[in-house]
């Protein structure tokens, strides 16, 4: 290797580990020592006006993972490397249950890198042949009025078997709640029943924290209590006021916070969040907020950042 060979080599180097060094220590700044993740629902109206624009946007403000609200099949936006170019990783993404039934949807999310597919609604029985992915949210909330605890037994063995598919292709199903989830049964609630009635090895689970104790059901508790089933979480708050709601259409009442600004106290959340099994996290906000999307996320992920990890 000649001296200039050597100086290059020797300046590409110590540019790397500096490179290196700066990602860990901004990752041991972030809570749990992990990338603060987005939920992209957050930003969808930016995304239809300026998808790379936005993009770039998001990583700009520190953001390095992201989980999808929605894969079309045949895009050309959702490719791994427009993610990628700016910096960003999609791990995760959202799945009505009938849209497993496309075996593209599989390949498409390997493709794009992701590691899990969530399921972000359970399914009524009785719509179990219906593309429910493809109703409108309108039409919905009424149905699920009547959902039943035996509803919810059915999706759990949807969830095994179909996790058992997934982790032969090297992917992890998981279930993302909403405040519908919480409801009482009697004696049980609806999300306590899905964790205890689905295999460990097959399906995990995405808390959302704001769904949550719009529930009037305390997140802090649930990790407590299910330490080793919960590895997502969605970061979600509301702000003071809120009505205690298990309707579908919560996020619709009230108005969400940008955390810090609203009733989770989040260092306690992630002191409980230490001791499970958590592997990604995500900012989301959705409905009613008192900043713009870009200004909330910013808010949002200052607020992670700057917390003791």
């Amino acid at each position: 290797m000649g001296h200039h060979s050597r100086r290059r080599f020797i300046g590409a180097a110590a540019s790397s580990l500096a490179w290196v060094a700066a990602t860990d220590g901004k990752l041991r700044a972030n809570p749990l020592g992990l990338p603060i993740g987005l939920q992209l629902w957050t930003v969808r109206e930016e995304l239809q006006r300026d998808f790379s624009g936005t993009l770039r946007q998001v990583a700009k403000i520190g953001y390095r993972e992201l989980e999808l609200f929605e894969l079309p099949l045949d895009s050309k936006e959702y490719r791994k490397e427009r993610f990628s170019d700016v910096g960003l990783s999609c791990v995760s993404g959202h799945f009505y249950l009938d849209e497993f039934r496309n075996p593209r949807m599989m390949d498409a999310a390997k493709e794009l890198g992701l590691k899990y597919m969530i399921v972000v609604f359970p399914t009524l029985r009785s719509l179990k042949d219906r593309e429910v992915s493809k109703m409108k949210f309108e039409d919905l909330v009424p149905l699920y009025e009547k959902i039943t605890l035996d509803d919810y037994k059915w999706n759990a063995e949807q969830f095994n078997r179909l996790g058992e598919q997934l982790k032969r292709a090297g992917l992890q199903l998981g279930y993302h709640n909403h405040a519908v989830d919480l409801k009482r049964f009697g004696n049980a609630v609806a999300f306590d029943t899905l964790i205890e009635l689905t295999d460990p090895r097959l399906v995990t689970f995405e808390m959302d924290c704001g769904h949550v104790i719009h529930a009037g059901a305390d997140p802090i508790a649930y990790l407590k209590k299910y330490r080793t089933r919960i590895g997502l979480l969605h970061l979600k708050d509301l702000k003071a006021g809120f009505e205690t709601s298990t309707t579908l259409d919560t996020e619709s009442k009230d108005v969400n916070a940008e955390l810090g600004a609203g009733q989770i106290d989040w260092a306690r959340l992630f002191r409980a969040a230490k001791e499970c099994d958590i592997r990604h996290y995500f900012v989301e906000h959705e409905g009613k907020m008192d900043h713009p999307p870009m200004e909330a996320i910013q808010r949002s992920y200052e607020f992670l950042h700057r917390m003791p990890s």
